[in-house]
């Protein structure tokens, strides 16, 4: 039972207003280069895109050897999104010109070309990552001083090393590990809070993405080089996307890398007419695809760990020529800026504004066991939790959640959900005691009627803690199957019946267990004659 002033500051806590709304989820998030115009970032907030992901090629910025770096055009279009609240996430990739290979050969493999790109990393993170040169010197100047920075968090290491377009020239596992080693050690060295994520393996690629990165977690050490996996789960059907996803997290659960989040950084389909690939499906195809496959990856964003998940694109490119056979018309606004069906659609995702509601579903109301489990649910799939201990802070967690070590006492646990777009719910909670103090031993004190007595079923008295439960046992150490029990009222009086056979003589002994499932120690025996002999 809680004590009253435990239940007075569960009260207080109770009454304190709560915070619950929309928090900032990077949840929803689309792709698209550098050609958005203040219109489309515009467009963008409206329907409550958090994230922008965008190809940052390494020539854009640096076009010749030796030169400065040229930060004008990134400058104006990281800024002009994070003053509309939408934070970029870069997939840095491209040799320029003036290193050996193409645009698509990694810089490895030669001292010379994986300096230039080391450099060139330590210098983009200098300058957009937390307190970069850019939001200190150039941001608020632009903007004006109370504009709110939103420095670049995670840094996406090229882009589809599977397919050999992108990865010249041939795909390789070991080639791109080595990429994301030296990556890592460089954009770290400048922030070592950034977030390292993969390039998004296509579900298309000359290596499958599953194989690809299976092969990719044979280098040594590589687990420890990255925060992310990315997948481009391209697909013509709902249940190819779905094993494509399957396979890659199977992956990383056999490589003992489940605790990785994945992240969805392009998915699409094109709205022209349907072709022979099975990626174009017309207007209302375009919309009911991406209704179903959002649903199908919240439903099972628990399951999958999936962080993050990019609509390949915001806006028809000008150009139908494009490089896919859909990626002329994936986005959800036609060129011209009018929205397509799928546009509301997607809309129906990212700026839904209905709080979930979370249930706390099981967990002990007393225990002995000082971390306690308990489990809870949203009625909104794809929602995370926050949980806290008693006064403590929030915490992310997830169902079934562990506590930390308690002490002896009374203790509540607090649950919040957040849906997939950042709303919260109320918080839901639920008082537990920790007991692991043992009770002390009960004592046998009589019998009724007393020994010796001509009676088969006596019954025996005797004093134990209050609410346990009282087990006799016929047995040295209160060993094996009780040969009775009740509880220590009854125990008191009228006391709890045994069975002996005829003219026996029987050593009772017993022990206390309480609500929280504490054992005493076994009492020492008390006698019991039956004497059926005239």
């Amino acid at each position: 039972m809680m004590r009253p002033a435990v239940l007075a500051g569960l009260a207080l806590m109770l009454l304190v207003p709560s915070t619950a709304g929309a928090a900032r989820s990077e949840f929803f998030g689309v792709v698209q280069i550098a050609t958005l115009d203040n219109q489309d970032i515009d467009g963008m907030a409206a329907a409550r895109v958090r994230t922008n992901r965008f190809l940052l090629k390494w020539g854009w910025v640096q076009p010749s050897n030796g030169s400065s770096y040229q930060w004008g055009p990134p400058d104006k279009f990281i800024g002009r999104l994070a003053i509309q609240g939408i934070r970029v996430v870069p997939a840095v990739w491209g040799n320029p010109d003036w290193v050996a290979g193409s645009g698509s050969t990694p810089p490895i493999g030669g001292a010379v070309a994986e300096n230039a790109w080391r450099n060139f990393l330590n210098a983009l993170v200098g300058r957009y990552g937390p307190g970069g040169s850019y939001w200190t010197n150039g941001y608020r100047q632009r903007y004006g001083p109370d504009a709110k920075p939103l420095p670049i968090q995670s840094w996406q290491i090229w882009n589809e090393p599977n397919l050999q377009k992108y990865f010249a020239p041939t795909p390789s596992p070991g080639q791109y590990a080595r990429l994301v080693q030296i990556s890592n050690d460089s954009v770290k060295s400048k922030d070592p809070r950034a977030k390292i994520v993969l390039a998004g393996l296509s579900g298309n690629g000359e290596i499958t993405a599953w194989n690809f990165l299976n092969s990719f977690y044979t280098t040594s050490g590589i687990k420890n080089k990255f925060d992310a996996a990315a997948l481009h789960p391209y697909a013509p059907t709902l249940d190819r996307q779905r094993l494509v996803i399957q396979n890659v997290r199977n992956v990383m659960k056999s490589r003992g890398d489940a605790a990785t989040p994945l992240w969805l950084t392009e998915l699409a389909w094109g709205s022209a007419d349907p072709d022979g690939f099975g990626l174009n499906k017309g207007l209302t195809g375009q919309k009911q695809m991406l209704y179903s496959s959002y649903k199908m990856i919240l439903q099972n964003r628990t399951a999958w760990n999936i962080q993050r998940l990019f609509w390949y694109h915001w806006r028809d490119p000008l150009d139908v020529n494009a490089s896919c056979s859909f990626c002329a018309t994936a986005g959800l606004l036609n060129y011209n800026r009018t929205p397509k069906p799928a546009y509301n659609t997607f809309r129906s995702f990212a700026a839904e504004t209905i709080r979930p509601q979370a249930t706390i579903t099981g967990g002990p109301g007393i225990t002995n066991d000082p971390t306690p489990s308990f489990t809870f649910t949203s009625n909104e799939p794809g929602s995370t939790f926050v949980c806290k201990i008693d006064a403590g802070a929030y915490k992310p967690c997830s169902s079934p959640y562990t506590t930390p070590p308690l002490g002896d006492g009374n203790h509540a646990i607090f649950v919040r959900a957040i849906d997939a777009p950042g709303n919260e719910s109320g918080f839901v909670w639920r008082g537990f005691n920790v007991d692991t103090q043992a009770p002390p031993a009960p004592r046998i004190t009589d019998t009724d009627p007393n020994s010796p007595a001509n009676d088969n079923t006596p019954e025996l008295k005797g004093t134990a803690q209050a609410g346990t439960t009282v087990r006799l046992y016929k047995t040295a150490g209160c060993t094996g199957a009780a040969a009775a029990l009740g509880s220590a009222a009854k125990f008191a009086s009228p006391g709890i019946t045994a069975t002996v056979a005829d003219n026996t003589t029987t050593a009772f002994r017993a022990r206390a267990t309480d609500a929280a499932g504490n054992v005493s120690p076994c009492w020492a025996s008390f006698t019991y004659v039956e004497d059926s002999t005239p």
